[in-house]
Order: C-alpha cells, then sequence, then structure tokens
C-alpha cells in the first residue's frame, strides 16, 4: 500500500501543476471499461482491469475470489470521464461519479485504484488498492 500512496501523492504533486490532456486515451478506455464491467455486475470483466497487486488485495481483504468480491466493494458509478492526466505509465482519470489511478503493464492499462476522494494536500482516500 505505500507504493499506492507514493504513486498517488506524484500524480497528486503533478496534476497539480500540469496541463490538462485530451479526455480519450488508452487509460481512460481502461478506466470506462472498469467502470461499465461494474455496472454490468460482470465482476470477471472488472478484474481484468485491476492492477495485479490491487486484484490481489481485494480477493486477501475479502477472502473471496475477485470476480465476487470486487462487486461487493463500495465502488461508486463512474459518469464521463471529465479530466485526464497522464504522465508516461501512469494516470489519473477523473469521472463525474468517482477518480481512478492507472498504471500501464505490458498487457495494457490497469486501474491500480479505485473509489477515490481527494483529501487537500494529503494522497487521495481510495476503497479499493494494491
Amino acid at each position: 500500500m505505500k507504493s499506492t500512496a507514493v504513486i498517488l501523492t506524484g500524480l497528486v504533486l503533478v496534476t497539480a501543476t500540469a496541463c490538462g490532456t485530451n479526455l480519450s486515451s488508452p487509460s481512460s478506455h481502461a478506466a470506462e471499461q472498469f467502470y461499465r464491467a461494474l455496472a454490468a455486475g460482470d465482476g470477471a470483466a472488472a478484474c481484468e482491469l485491476l492492477a495485479p497487486q490491487t486484484r490481489e488485495e481485494v480477493e486477501d481483504s475479502a477472502e473471496a475470489p475477485c470476480r465476487t468480491a470486487i462487486l461487493d466493494e463500495d465502488i461508486p458509478a463512474a459518469g464521463a470521464v471529465t479530466g485526464l492526466h497522464q504522465y508516461g505509465d501512469q494516470a489519473q482519470v477523473r469521472l463525474s461519479g468517482d477518480t481512478a489511478f492507472l498504471a500501464e503493464f505490458g498487457n495494457g492499462w490497469k486501474v491500480v485504484a479505485a473509489a477515490c476522494t481527494p483529501r487537500g494536500e494529503r494522497p487521495y482516500d481510495c476503497k479499493v488498492e494494491g
């Protein structure tokens, strides 16, 4: 979890000083797919879009397979992408109902943290993270 806090802190600091980006990108598309899978009740598809450590944390904390555990998490409905800040292989995707953090892996963009709430100068508080 310490590495997630460092990533989130770094993204917050860089985001605060960066210019906006095109809202359509592979990272924002992955975030939208994740939230669509959740809305459809497709836990298996949602878990395929989680970063490996995040998926492991979901399973460990629920003591259940990710495909069922992720649907029990209190992840808000996302809505439309309202902001995207991408820096190399890290991204923050703001949606009208949530904020997610993603990282690029060899097999594409994956959700590192979701259900994230800003806390001023402190790192985001995320209900789902690895």
